[in-house]
């Protein structure tokens, strides 16, 4: 099923709709490579599929909005197994748009009664085009406003469970975003909300302490806690080790000697 709204181009200032709709997808069913010349937003209202922008590919679910920027290449394609219905808004907007400008992907299940009444808009008969310009500045309010959604959180418990077990191996923190579906940016804010610092300051923390343990507890060399710990470079370990604690390794090591 499609439904495509007629809407006059009015040529608002600030925030001018395009386009507005809905569809239930069949399976598999793919649209692109396209392009357009204003932000089109896809909220998916039930289902999956799979988003492709920038080299990058996302699998968005129901609660989620992918985003199409101005003058930017894409392909979408509904999932095979649970095809996504969604609902669609574009608009042109000469205002600022960072939440939009800096992610492929955001959560935001918040937004749901927005496309409800975006699909419906057809029953608006007068100033329609109005209409819609209101609620793209009720949308505009969440993105603003951004409520990190549950489902996100599990994300987040997620990647701290994976630095936890894998701190000794090489991690990207891109990549750990991009496993997760999450665009880099947003990942990193999330992250930061819940745990309290970046995933990156996440990451060298547990590598630090971890190396610290194994020298104060169980008198490992400073190169082969600094390798246990995730190190490659012993000079870098040693600096950063330093940034931390305040003493060198082999310091630390003689400090808590000497203690016990």
């Amino acid at each position: 099923m499609l439904k495509q709204i007629l809407i006059t181009n009015k040529m608002l200032k600030d925030i001018n709709p395009r386009e507005c709709g809905e569809e239930d997808c069949s399976p598999g069913y793919s649209v692109g490579p396209i392009s357009k010349d204003y932000y089109l937003l896809h909220y998916v209202f039930t289902g999956k599929g799979h988003y492709y922008v920038n080299s990058r590919e996302y699998t968005v679910e129901k609660g989620q909005i992918f985003i199409i920027r101005p003058n930017e290449i894409v392909n979408y394609r509904a999932d095979t197994k649970e095809p996504w219905y969604y609902s669609w808004v574009g608009f042109e907007s000469t205002l600022p748009q960072p939440c939009l400008d800096n992610n492929d992907v955001i959560d935001l299940p918040q937004a749901e009664h927005i496309f409800l009444d975006l699909k419906d808009c057809d029953k608006v008969q007068n100033q329609r085009e109005y209409y819609i310009c209101g609620k793209i500045y009720t949308l505009m309010t969440l993105f603003d406003q951004p409520e990190i959604s549950d489902k996100t959180y599990e994300h987040i418990l997620k990647a701290k469970n994976y630095i936890d077990s894998n701190y000794s191996q090489p991690i990207s923190i891109s990549k750990l975003a991009r496993y997760l579906n999450l665009n880099r940016s947003y990942f990193s804010a999330a992250f930061k909300k819940y745990i309290g610092k970046s995933p990156k300051q996440y990451l060298v923390d547990v590598r630090l302490q971890k190396a610290a343990e194994l020298i104060s507890t169980y008198g490992y060399p400073a190169s082969i806690a600094a390798q246990s710990a995730g190190y490659t470079d012993i000079f870098n370990f040693s600096k950063m080790f330093k940034q931390k604690f305040g003493v060198a390794p082999t310091m630390y090591s003689k400090k808590h000697t000497k203690k016990d």
